[in-house]
């Protein structure tokens, strides 16, 4: 009692994060908005990346402060945590990209006499799974897998929200006004947050940004190699 609720970096994160669903429901412009509420592989887009203005140096200088000095975050350590943010993601991402196949390939198979062991093994082998990564979560207790229609084959759209998150983020980085660019905001609302579920999700996305979302931002959030466009066959 007294004391100082001291909150940590992921902490904060998952508070922007959770704001993030409350402003997706509060920004809302329709009748009704609970049965609105979005397609899985779009719902967590919106809260991630509004976990995006934590980094800001406007939010850092304002709030991530010392609770005895006051002083705001050091530079140093803030480049660090962003520094930090590529570590291990080749691990991540294959890890996670292993329980997103399988939940796919689950619900393909036929369940008749299936072998839910051997059928992990099989399929990860002709996914080439490296054997120094494992599954994030491995069959038995895979719940995300037989939870219901949420997520049904839907464990992948964590990732489709990473992509859609990056790209809108690039979006805000290129404006004039960075994160606080009240132009690109007031396309945000309008566009992706206010219609729910109203307006289907990929057309909401080009409303927004002016095409499809793209992986490269992504690969450029995870300090990977961006892939280079396709060449059309003449």
């Amino acid at each position: 009692p007294g004391e100082p609720v001291l909150i940590s970096w992921d902490d904060a994160n998952t508070f922007f994060h959770e704001f993030g669903h409350a402003l997706h429901f509060l920004s809302s412009n329709v009748k009704y908005p609970t049965l609105n509420s979005g397609v899985r592989d779009y719902t967590e887009f919106h809260s991630q990346l509004l976990e995006r203005w934590l980094s800001t140096d406007k939010v850092i200088n304002q709030f991530l402060k010392h609770h005895e000095t006051g002083n705001a975050m050091p530079p140093a350590l803030v480049a660090k945590i962003k520094k930090a943010a590529t570590f291990n993601q080749g691990f991540e991402t294959t890890e996670f990209l292993a329980s997103a196949l399988m939940d796919m390939k689950f619900h393909l198979a036929d369940p008749q006499h299936l072998d839910p062991d051997k059928f992990e093994k099989e399929t990860l082998t002709a996914l080439k799974m490296p054997k120094e990564v494992v599954m994030r979560h491995r069959s038995p207790h895979f719940t995300h897998v037989f939870s219901g229609e949420g997520y049904a084959t839907g464990y992948y759209g964590y990732l489709w929200a990473d992509v859609l998150t990056a790209d809108a983020a690039e979006a805000f980085a290129e404006a004039p006004g960075g994160f606080y660019d009240k132009e690109v905001a007031a396309r945000l609302v309008k566009y992706l947050y206010a219609p729910r579920n109203a307006t289907d999700p990929a057309e909401a996305y080009r409303q927004f940004r002016g095409r499809d979302a793209t992986i490269d931002a992504l690969m450029r959030d995870r300090g990977f190699p961006v892939p280079a466009p396709k060449k059309n066959k003449s």
